[in-house]
């Protein structure tokens, strides 16, 4: 088991920590966010159309905030490049088998305990700290994101893999592809989601779940106490922003 980062203690010793989903490249969002008081913040990589050139500029811009990337999937030149920019994690979605997220770990970990090979990119300081981060590279925090009918089924395996820190639950995604109601007013919604959350705390894995600003039932979300929440996107700020704002202002212009 690789030594854990002071960020993996934290998401372990905490409950409910909020981070804002970046889906926006413009990287003075990402700075405007991180200065409103996140926890953290999360990058959407799989989604968006944020690059790892992108990516960097938020991290720079968001410093010293930590920062995970949720990449595009399972390609290993990827991981090794967000990991080098010097993110503080990553999460790795579309993982469905044991042996995929073995190579998660795999792909994300220096030898001997996985096959990554390390540049000198920003997270060591561009060479001059390359001894230090090669030293501490291991630590960064590496999640899978649970959001399919398979992943589900082979939940207990892929929580097993050594090394892994921590997943997330897609709950869209996942309930889309269980074909239940994304609802924590439906029992298999709620059995599902507790069961990830019960395998992933026997086994001391980080756990977080995702939930829109517009939700209206956060307390089943916060009495669970999920180590972190990926709440709400930057698009989704300002749309809500708008669109009260709008309604407000024209509730008062009506003849």
């Amino acid at each position: 088991m690789s030594e854990r980062s002071d960020f993996f203690k934290k998401l372990m010793s905490s409950r409910s920590l909020l981070a804002p989903l970046i889906t926006i490249r413009d990287s003075s969002i990402s700075e405007m966010i991180s200065m409103i008081g996140p926890d953290f913040l999360i990058v959407d990589m799989e989604h968006s159309a944020i690059d790892v050139a992108e990516l960097q500029n938020i991290l720079i811009a968001a410093k010293p905030m930590d920062v995970v990337a949720r990449i595009r999937g399972l390609e290993k030149n990827e991981i090794k490049k967000v990991l080098d920019i010097g993110v503080s994690g990553i999460i790795v979605p579309g993982i469905e088998t044991v042996e995929e997220t073995i190579d998660a770990v795999s792909f994300s970990k220096m030898p001997p305990i996985g096959v990554r090979g390390v540049g000198p990119g920003r997270g060591s300081k561009y060479g001059l700290g390359f001894a230090t981060y090669v030293k501490d590279a291991n630590k960064q925090v590496v999640m899978v994101q649970i959001e399919t009918k398979k992943a589900f089924e082979n939940l207990d395996e892929i929580l097993s893999v050594p090394d892994l820190d921590g997943c997330f639950i897609g709950p869209v995604d996942l309930t889309t592809a269980l074909g239940i109601d994304f609802s924590w007013n439906n029992k298999e919604f709620v059995s599902a989601i507790d069961r990830i959350l019960t395998e992933a705390r026997a086994r001391n894995l980080v756990i977080g779940i995702y939930s829109p600003l517009a939700n209206k039932s956060l307390e089943p979300i916060i009495s669970r106490g999920f180590n972190y929440i990926m709440y709400g996107t930057d698009r989704e700020s300002i749309q809500l922003q708008y669109r009260s704002s709008f309604e407000t202002f024209r509730s008062k212009t009506k003849p």
